[in-house]
């Protein structure tokens, strides 16, 4: 008799159940191997940071020029200003990192190796909110080191020990993390990455001029409130200037940011559910 013993092999058996830290380690994997997200993720670092940078020291050689209401509004966000012109980037990085998976067909492998697709969805989710929160907190403190010098050669307190000043600056990484995963909705709602980058740059910077146009004060009251306004509402650390339009608060800023990325993130998911890839 044969000391070797044969297991029974059972085609029928069920198949193990993917983890969710399985699927964490496969979406880094993919977003650690696309050449266009070092590419995108310098992008955004350089241009948040230059221009930062560029505002500040072009502020501080025509000081004497600036008015006082001016200055008495300057503070953290101003250190950070570049970081309008480089949150776009983020929303982008969050529709490449969906669209570009439907455009090669990657997206059908990615659902054979993981059935589930609200874990495949929160996966990709959770990978994004991570890349972009350290690349936020990257731009913020490298933005705030490298300007701010030229603001406090003037006398602009920027100091982190004020609680203002401090929310602030951990609004950048918020604010870019939030912009990005309404990228990541756009991606697979639209699975088209032209139609979701187009439609986000509409958001952010077509909307704003629409409102601008609508008469009375429908227009200003829902220009506070579209997503690029959200954002620099919660970065803001001084009210509105007397006589000027009454702006969102950071809390309402950051609430208002959170409901767009809602109104994107749960039809996406709803859909993707349903939808064939």
């Amino acid at each position: 008799m044969s000391a070797t013993t044969t297991r029974e092999i059972r085609l029928d058996a069920p198949a193990r159940r993917i983890t969710f830290a399985e699927a964490m380690d496969s979406e880094f994997a993919k977003i650690r191997s696309v050449r266009s997200t070092y590419w995108t993720l310098l992008i955004c670092l350089v241009v948040s940071v230059g221009i930062s940078v560029l505002i500040a020291a072009v502020t501080s050689a025509n000081w004497d020029q600036i008015g006082a209401s001016d200055r008495a509004t300057m503070g953290v966000s101003t250190t950070v200003s570049g970081v309008f012109f480089g949150v776009l980037v983020t929303g982008v990085l969050g529709v490449m990192s969906v669209s570009t998976e439907y455009g090669t067909g990657m997206m059908r492998t990615s659902l054979t190796a993981f059935p589930r697709r609200t874990t495949l969805f929160l996966a990709k989710a959770c990978v994004l909110t991570i890349v972009v929160l350290l690349l936020g907190i990257v731009i913020a403190f490298a933005s705030y080191g490298l300007s701010s010098p030229f603001y406090t050669s003037h006398g602009v307190d920027l100091s982190l020990s004020q609680a203002a000043n401090l929310r602030a600056l951990l609004a950048v990484p918020v604010y870019l993390t939030l912009v990005a995963l309404m990228g990541l909705g756009l991606g697979f709602l639209m699975r088209h990455t032209a139609g979701a980058i187009s439609t986000l740059v509409g958001l952010y910077f077509v909307l704003p001029i629409i409102t601008n146009f609508l008469p009375g004060t429908t227009g200003k009251d829902i220009n506070k409130i579209v997503p690029s306004n959200a954002g620099g509402a919660m970065m803001a650390t001084h009210p509105a200037a007397a006589g000027a339009t009454p702006e969102l608060s950071p809390v309402g800023g950051l609430i208002t940011l959170l409901i767009w990325t809602a109104v994107l993130l749960l039809p996406a998911l709803w859909l993707f559910r349903r939808r064939d890839a």
